[in-house]
């Protein structure tokens, strides 16, 4: 049996790299393959969900001190369900997202990604392991990049559902980002009217 982080590198060889007719031909995640090549993922495999938030909260702390573009965490002890896993990522996101660091989570046994997600589903590619996963990224780039995808026609076969929970569900978090930027702003403009 392969290994959680021969089934992730896999998943993005041979499913998120792969062009997809649902999707006028770009591949899954176009932008998956060049990370992968340039060795800028960084995989973590963990195997007790009693520490799996401290180790996911640990990594997005570090995530601006490294020189990767993602790092995944993943578990095989899906103790902790699919509604908790994502309580939690949620919550977490309002700490770690005025910081330019964005989560997201995986859970094998979420029936609401199941359906949408089946639409993309060109291979019949199957991991070889059971297990979650949370994707730690830097916010303002993955903005960007699906800003970028917006000009395209790659997000016009999405299903509604898909795009309100990827796109528009980090959309939602655009508020704490920015609002850390209008505070820095206001803040360094008071210390400068002090000085004069």
């Amino acid at each position: 049996m392969r290994s959680i982080t021969k089934d992730i590198l896999s998943w993005s060889k041979d499913f998120l790299e792969l062009p997809s007719k649902h999707l006028n031909n770009f591949p899954v995640c176009p932008f998956a393959k060049k990370t992968r090549l340039n060795k800028k993922i960084s995989i973590i495999e963990h195997s007790e969900a009693d520490t799996l938030l401290e180790l996911v909260i640990k990594q997005a702390n570090q995530f601006k001190d490294n020189d990767d573009e993602i790092c995944i965490v993943a578990c095989n002890d899906l103790f902790i369900s699919a509604n908790e896993l994502h309580d939690y990522i949620h919550a977490l996101n309002h700490v770690f997202v005025p910081q330019d660091v964005y989560l997201m989570c995986f859970h094998p046994e979420d029936d609401d990604e199941e359906e949408p997600i089946k639409f993309l589903e060109d291979t019949s590619w199957q991991p070889h392991n059971e297990f979650l996963m949370v994707l730690i990224q830097p916010y303002d780039e993955l903005e960007r990049a699906s800003s970028q995808l917006t000009k395209t026609n790659y997000y016009d076969n999405w299903p509604k559902d898909y795009y309100d929970g990827t796109v528009n569900k980090r959309k939602q978090y655009r508020r704490l980002r920015h609002e850390r930027h209008e505070k820095k702003s206001q803040k360094e403009y008071n210390v400068k009217s002090k000085k004069r």
